[in-house]
């Protein structure tokens, strides 16, 4: 652990290194020469242009494109197929009967120290920074309202209501039905509320070790140098096998918008959670609506029939239970090596000389799994990629 931990460092001072002489071999050019292009480099390296959404998008009218970017927003839940929302009897005999654990005063007050005093306020109107601010006089009181919603195994209907904030997904955005990210602002209590309620039930939960996202001790860069050094080892000319690899990169459409609420609760109840917690989770899910908001201008109010909200604390770990058995659909026959960064999955198999490759079967098994869970692979973002030295391997037919 220790030599992975060194590393990782020296990936990570590398990453850093690269990004500085990008950035100064953008700019250094034009400093002297030319300031106001100079100026305009800097902005567009730092993002600062799309902070006004693109005033090609945004017409004079900001309540109407405020609606237009709610419809498009909700727009995949209008064909949704139906979902069964389980009952506390079909999923009893999976859950642990144990009374909840509830925090203590002293760890409601660093969960409110710990607030980022920056973030947006939520409908409900209380900053971050009186809470961060005043933490010792509201513990308290907050801590009441914790113990309450955990005893109740109820989450507040006040905490459900998100507002809206579009983010471009490309710099500048230039097409409003595709450009555009939602990201839910949630109230800050509701934050403290799902993060003291992880930390108290998170050890039920078993995530596989293939998911870097989400989870201690992971990042982006242990799941590239799993995969990179693994592709490095089968493919290294001066080992007497020859080897190539065949890997896969499949994109989910809309993996966190269109998550199943009644597969979820489900799949969380084989994680041998407590019985509170599963019913408090299955509040977090209901009833929850949503409206945009653009420029100090709200759209209608629509209700979120599926998906997990993304801003919330509690939503990548009810991703991760979502996508965990994903790689249970590859039929156990094949050596396919599965790695998951949130809903990003990548699969891998060494494809030695003479033999030919499994990924087109173990692609039709994750549709099959996809097809059960109600998720799409989005077919123009899934690639797939032949890596070999040796001219002597043949690249197998693309997917």
């Amino acid at each position: 652990m220790a030599k992975y931990r060194q590393l990782a460092d020296k990936i990570i001072t590398l990453i850093k290194k690269a990004k500085a002489e990008f950035y100064s071999s953008k700019v250094k050019s034009k400093r002297k020469h030319d300031a106001a292009k100079w100026h305009r480099t800097i902005s567009q390296l730092a993002g600062f242009e799309g902070d006004n959404l693109n005033n090609n998008l945004i017409s004079d009218s900001t309540p109407d494109t405020a609606e237009i970017l709610q419809n498009i927003f909700t727009k995949p839940w209008s064909k949704l197929p139906e979902t069964i929302i389980p009952s506390l009897e079909d999923v009893a005999s999976s859950l642990r009967q144990e009374n909840p654990p509830t925090p203590s005063i002293g760890q409601v007050k660093t969960a409110l120290k710990q607030l980022n005093s920056k973030k947006a306020t939520g409908s409900d109107g209380i900053p971050a920074w009186v809470l961060k601010r005043y933490c010792e006089e509201l513990a308290p009181i907050v801590h009441d309202i914790i113990c309450a919603s955990i005893k109740e195994c109820e989450y507040p209907t006040a905490y459900k209501h998100a507002l809206v904030i579009p983010v471009p997904k490309v710099n500048p955005p230039r097409d409003i039905e595709n450009d555009f990210r939602q990201i839910s602002i949630l109230p800050q209590m509701a934050k403290v509320l799902e993060k003291l309620q992880l930390k108290l039930n998170l050890p039920s939960s078993r995530i596989n070790d293939n998911q870097h996202a989400f989870t201690s001790k992971r990042s982006t860069v242990s799941a590239l140098t799993n995969i990179s050094q693994n592709w490095f080892n089968v493919t290294d000319n001066t080992h007497s096998a020859k080897n190539g690899v065949h890997a896969l990169f499949i994109d989910f459409r809309k993996a966190f918008d269109l998550v199943d609420h009644g597969i979820l609760l489900r799949k969380l109840a084989e994680m041998n959670v407590t019985k509170a917690f599963w019913l408090w989770a299955r509040s977090f899910l209901e009833d929850r609506r949503q409206q945009v908001k653009l420029a100090g201008t709200l759209s209608s109010v629509k209700p979120c029939p599926a998906g997990v909200p993304q801003g919330s604390v509690m939503s990548p770990a009810l991703f991760n239970i979502h996508i965990n058995d994903i790689e249970n659909s590859i039929p156990d026959g094949l050596s396919i090596n599965i790695c998951k960064y949130a809903d990003d999955c990548t699969q891998d198999e060494v494809v030695s000389q003479g033999s030919s490759s499994h990924m087109q079967e173990a692609l039709e098994a994750v549709q099959e799994w996809s097809n059960r869970n109600k998720i799409t692979i989005n077919s123009k973002k899934t690639k797939d990629m032949w890596i070999c030295f040796n001219t002597a391997i043949p690249a197998p037919e693309p997917l």
